[in-house]
């Protein structure tokens, strides 16, 4: 291996492995499954080495970072076109520890509180819901997620905008929804 060889390698390391745990809990939010997440991240790195003679400013490698995870996750979502849940036994684990932990109403309360969050998240449009994912999950200021997204700062701040207000139409009808289908059960013991 050569002197230069080594250097690249080094600097690579340097840059981009800083960012790896942001770029997993971004494809986490993409994909909603660790598996996928952890290909995506892979692929994103694979692409970052093999284009890293190309990142003009290295102060701007976190948004060249995402910008190539948007990218892979586009590319395999669509070839995918359905995103895949966690295997059935990842979620009887994670119930069984938090059951012993937890009173049963709490968690079904809790639960059914996030799906309601998560679907209707999912049911966004594509260019709100990175938007608000970067924005509330990823604590990223309007400037990163326009650099990351390649966006005018202007175009993020109504994609928020507009995101925040059809996350709360969505939720309303899923509110109005549910409360006509409601069936009320008591999980507490009678006295």
């Amino acid at each position: 291996m050569t002197l230069k060889t080594q250097s690249f390698k080094q600097e690579f390391k340097e840059l981009t492995y800083p960012h790896m745990k942001l770029l997993y809990n971004v494809a986490m939010k993409y994909t909603a499954n660790p598996f996928d997440a952890e290909d995506i991240v892979q692929e994103t790195y694979l692409t970052a080495y093999n284009k890293f003679h190309q990142l003009r400013e290295k102060s701007k490698c976190k948004p060249w970072l995402l910008k190539i995870l948007r990218n892979n996750f586009l590319k395999s979502y669509q070839k995918k076109k359905k995103i895949q849940n966690l295997p059935e036994t990842d979620y009887l684990e994670t119930i069984k520890t938090t059951l012993a932990q937890n009173d049963i109403e709490d968690l079904i309360i809790k639960a059914a509180k996030s799906k309601a969050i998560h679907t209707a998240i999912d049911k966004l449009p594509g260019k709100y819901k990175e938007v608000l994912l970067l924005y509330y999950m990823n604590d990223q200021l309007y400037k990163e997620i326009a650099s990351a997204l390649d966006i005018p700062i202007g175009t993020v701040m109504s994609r928020l905008t507009r995101g925040r207000e059809h996350l709360k139409t969505i939720l309303l009808k899923q509110i109005k929804h549910e409360q006509n289908n409601i069936v009320d059960i008591n999980f507490r013991k009678k006295s």
